[in-house]
């Protein structure tokens, strides 16, 4: 990705959130975790079915068809060489890095242009077949195999390496998977990676942490993790950052408080955070840069938006809290926001927590939605209860999308007299 201007919105910040996480076995092999579900619960599933389902793409592709045109004149003559050494750099970039290292047995020359050619380095393109038939369900042959070729890739290449998806390696909290991990790190330190995507492949997920060489990454454009225990940034030396950070999507990583309070203070131009099965999480998000926020599947105790002036989107989606306090502070460009579940979640506008039958006042709505998403039980009286008060805190929404779900168990529906009390709702008039 080129740099300066905003970044494209992501396809899992569009509106609205998927609702269905993949485990279509006809998906290509690559889209899935492809780990032996007996090891996984319902819920490790799904959060690996959506982490694996939004990594993003090498430009380059072992299933790549090539082609040429048919030659009329001159044929079997070689014409590749004649062509200027920024052109051939060009067509090194768009092969994967094992296809392109070859190049560099033709001649001095091609070692030269190999060696000074952007790299893009897919773990992937090591597996056989170059990954037609998934990643590995286990640690073994195959994958071992794949951490030594990224290792000499990382030695062999000075860089720049625009692009790094490592997604096919069983890292466990040993010495030895420490001392590979902190290897690749000091290596992708000096190698200028714009774009990382980082996933570990433990069953249960393991208890290693990333190496504070992360945080040397300094030209990190966009960042994905999987299944790590972050960074402890109580141990950062002052003054460590990401200053070119925009995206961050952190799925099954575990981290303090602190931790993302760090990383916010930290990114001073990060405009996409998403998080997906993370635990014990109380986020504040304090950014004057942060545009989309998104928590999936997260055991989230608390979303506070204290001050974030640019925030378009934000999404809470099925995340398994028994409740969840989603405070809403300074965020006056907030267009998008969802699913929220009256009657689970609590929400708080301004310092006031909406309760039933909460009178609307400039202190108690956010004028500025103007799409909202809702999930709820009709049959639960307390979801259905606390409706009428959460549609009020919106008055200028434009698009109300309801999800809902048939209870097995109703635990009472509201009377008649209860709807002509709460009276007209103004979104819902208009």
């Amino acid at each position: 990705m080129s740099g300066g201007g905003r970044i494209p919105i992501p396809a899992y910040m569009c509106w609205p959130p998927s609702g269905a996480l993949s485990t279509d076995d006809t998906a290509p092999a690559l889209m899935r975790h492809g780990l032996d579900p007996r090891t996984l619960d319902v819920y490790q599933q799904m959060v690996l079915d959506f982490i694996y389902s939004f990594l993003p793409k090498p430009s380059a592709s072992v299933a790549a068809t090539l082609s040429c045109a048919a030659a009329e004149e001159g044929e079997g003559v070689e014409r590749i060489s004649g062509l200027p050494d920024d052109i051939l750099r060009r067509v090194l970039a768009c092969l994967p890095a094992k296809d392109g290292a070859r190049t560099a047995v033709l001649s001095t020359r091609w070692r030269g242009l190999w060696c000074s050619a952007p790299l893009v380095l897919a773990d992937t393109h090591f597996l056989p077949r170059g990954g037609a038939e998934g990643r590995p369900p286990s640690p073994g042959a195959v994958s071992g195999a794949v951490r030594r070729a990224v290792s000499d890739a990382l030695r062999a290449h000075p860089g720049p390496f625009p692009f790094v998806s490592l997604s096919c390696q069983f890292m466990e909290a040993v010495d030895a998977d420490r001392a590979v991990l902190a290897l690749w790190f000091q290596l992708l330190a000096t190698k200028g990676v714009e774009e990382l995507a980082f996933v570990n492949r433990p069953s249960p997920l393991a208890d290693l942490r990333i190496p504070d060489a992360l945080f040397s990454c300094a030209s990190l454009r966009r960042l994905y993790l999987g299944a790590w225990r972050f960074v402890d940034t109580a141990n950062l030396p002052h003054g460590v950052s990401f200053p070119s950070l925009q995206e961050l999507v952190l799925g099954a990583v575990a981290l303090e408080d602190r931790d993302l309070d760090f990383l916010l203070s930290a990114s001073p131009v990060l405009e996409i955070l998403a998080f997906i099965g993370t635990v014990k999480l109380r986020a504040r998000l304090a950014s004057h840069s942060l545009r989309c926020a998104q928590f999936c599947l997260c055991f989230v105790e608390e979303v506070s938006v204290v001050d974030a002036p640019c925030l378009e989107r934000l999404f809470v989606w099925r995340c398994p809290s028994s409740s969840v306090r989603v405070k809403i502070g300074h965020a006056p460009q907030l267009r998008m926001l969802g699913y929220l579940e009256p009657g689970v979640h609590v929400l708080e506008i301004g310092n006031t927590v909406i309760k039933s039958r909460t009178k609307p006042s400039p202190k108690t709505t956010v004028p500025s939605v103007r799409m909202l998403a809702l999930h709820l039980q009709f049959r639960i009286h307390n979801e259905v209860k606390m409706l009428p008060s959460f549609l009020r805190c919106f008055p200028n929404v434009e698009t109300l999308c309801i999800q809902s779900e048939k209870n097995v168990e109703p635990t009472g529906c509201l009377n008649v007299k209860f709807w002509e009390e709460a009276g007209p709702i103004k979104c819902v008039q208009d």
